[in-house]
């Protein structure tokens, strides 16, 4: 038991009173919960300043107002939260730990993000988003680098962040990385439906199977044990409507339900080729039916910007131009990937390089070469699709020099509120991603920009062991000399295909929506199940 400034003041009372309170939040009784939570923070204030205690049921009752700040909804009870938890910052990271600090912070500035609609999202309201995206990035690579399986709970928010700026297929990997871990985690169904809505919305396409996922994501969360019991009505009429959505597509197109509809998807996924499946596992397709699905539908990367509905402009042509380079090289950045993990490094073509032994334990031969050819390769599928944007929406820089993650500048010459007047959600999709990889925009994946640098203009070693060695002194001759364990360079490699596919989709939506704008007059007929201004 630790020290109180007020003997009728217990510990151990408080803690079970966290417990009690985070209870009452389970079962949905957030008013009373937020009740309770202000007189205990009241005795938390008599506790011992300066004791361990203090400061652990100052983070305990921080979290328990940011969910129930996000539940009611409630700013005051978020701003409370957020306030112990930027007071005490220092101390609760001492008690907590950093990944969990930076998840708490996030679920707080998510709770006080001003516009909830991402249809309603601009160029000014997404830098809130992007503020909880940082920190969620953040609290998951502070769990890699400890070595420590991200909590679930992280994976899902991150979802449901990268979902509200329009990184759809980003957002699904999360969601699906969860879900086959088999929890009753209703939160990553209802937040795969929703998405699954998004992407009907600004793809301007649909397929049965995407309509049945929705309703499946639905129907998970109606029937989990961990909802309050309140929310199950609204589930149930989210089944219904889609239910009657499907209805009305079969019916058109004279489709019979298949109740083995599962087992047949299964086995068209088992007929593909070991690399295919490869590609699908690992997210790494580029066809918009993959994104959801296993079938055969998903077996060629089969993206373009034309869709069956129609999509018309003089600048379709050249952009799939754009889009058929990104997918030529992002195909063979994926390839090379795959070689690197799957084949061995072959003997003679080793033999025949006749590299000198240091014992530096650097990674020499094809295989490595593959892997940091991938990398380059993704920048510059990237690089490509920024000055495919800077052509299509005139939004050149005024430097002219084109970086993907750089030359959006929108504090400079009024360009935000130009890029406001597009209002275009690949655009926005295409904007956070580019953030990511921005040190001037607090960037968690920036310093891939550097390894990319790193590659090409000074020596990287990617190198087998914890710390390479170096018998000889073969890397004294530079202090510039850049070490990456293997596994980290393949991890991190990994990330960036997920950016760079995301990007890929991103630049096609954002063509789209572009040509759907200027001719929606022309009478084309786009599928939306939910109008943008009722977006739930």
């Amino acid at each position: 038991m630790f020290k109180t400034n007020d003997l009728s003041v217990n510990i151990t009372n408080i803690f079970e009173n966290i417990n009690r309170l985070s209870t009452l939040v389970g079962f949905g009784e957030f008013l009373p919960a937020y009740k309770g939570a202000i007189t205990l923070l009241e005795k938390i204030e008599r506790l011992e300043h300066g004791d361990e205690g203090y400061y652990l049921a100052k983070a305990n009752i921080a979290a328990v107002f940011i969910d129930v700040g996000g539940m009611l909804p409630s700013e005051e009870s978020s701003l409370l939260g957020l306030n112990i938890l930027e007071s005490y910052k220092t101390k609760i990271i001492e008690l907590i730990g950093e990944s969990d600090y930076f998840y708490n912070l996030s679920n707080a500035k998510s709770n006080l993000v001003g516009i909830k609609n991402p249809f309603e999202q601009t160029f000014d309201t997404v830098e809130e988003h992007l503020a909880v995206k940082n920190d969620l990035w953040k609290a998951i690579k502070l769990s890699k680098q400890q070595n420590k399986q991200a909590k679930y709970t992280f994976i899902v928010n991150l979802g449901n962040t990268l979902k509200q700026q329009f990184r759809i297929s980003e957002a699904l990997k999360c969601y699906d990385s969860v879900n086959t871990l088999k929890l009753d985690v209703p939160q990553a169904w209802i937040n795969r439906s929703v998405s699954l809505v998004m992407l009907n919305t600004i793809s301007s396409t649909y397929t049965v199977q995407m309509f049945k996922q929705i309703i499946e994501g639905y129907i998970k969360a109606r029937d989990s044990q961990v909802i309050p019991s309140q929310w199950k009505e609204f589930y149930q009429s989210q089944v219904s409507f889609f239910q009657l959505e499907l209805n009305k597509i079969t019916n058109v197109l004279n489709i019979k339900n298949d109740e083995h509809d599962e087992a047949i998807t299964q086995k068209e996924y088992q007929a593909l080729s070991d690399y295919r499946k490869f590609c699908l596992e690992q997210y790494l397709t580029l066809s918009e039916h993959g994104l959801y699905c296993k079938c055969a539908g998903s077996a060629r990367d089969n993206l373009t910007i034309p869709t069956n509905e129609g999509i018309v402009g003089d600048f379709i042509i050249p952009m799939e131009m754009v889009l058929n380079r990104a997918k030529s090289e992002f195909s063979l950045a994926r390839r090379m990937y795959y070689e690197c993990l799957v084949d061995e490094e072959f003997d003679e073509l080793t033999h025949e390089s006749c590299f000198s032994e240091l014992h530096n334990d650097e990674l020499l031969g094809i295989n490595v070469e593959k892997m940091r050819t991938a990398f380059r390769l993704c920048f510059g599928v990237l690089d490509k699709i920024a000055v495919a944007i800077c052509e299509l929406f005139d939004v050149y820089p005024p430097n002219k020099n084109v970086s993907f993650q750089s030359f959006w500048q929108l504090d400079r010459d009024d360009r935000r509120n130009k890029f406001n007047k597009i209002k275009n959600p690949g655009l926005l999709a295409l904007y956070s991603i580019a953030t990511d990889l921005n040190e001037k925009k607090d960037g968690e994946w920036a310093f891939l920009k550097s390894w990319r640098n790193d590659l090409e203009h000074k020596f990287l070693v990617v190198h087998k062991n914890e710390c390479p060695n170096d018998m000889y002194k073969s890397y004294g001759f530079s202090e510039e000399i850049v070490f990456i364990k293997e596994g980290e360079f393949i991890y991190h490699l990994e990330q960036l295909f997920q950016i760079t596919r995301s990007a890929i989709f991103s630049f096609v939506f954002a063509v789209r929506d572009k040509a759907i704008s200027e001719h929606v007059e022309n009478g084309i007929y786009i599928p939306m199940p939910i109008d943008r201004k009722n977006f739930i």
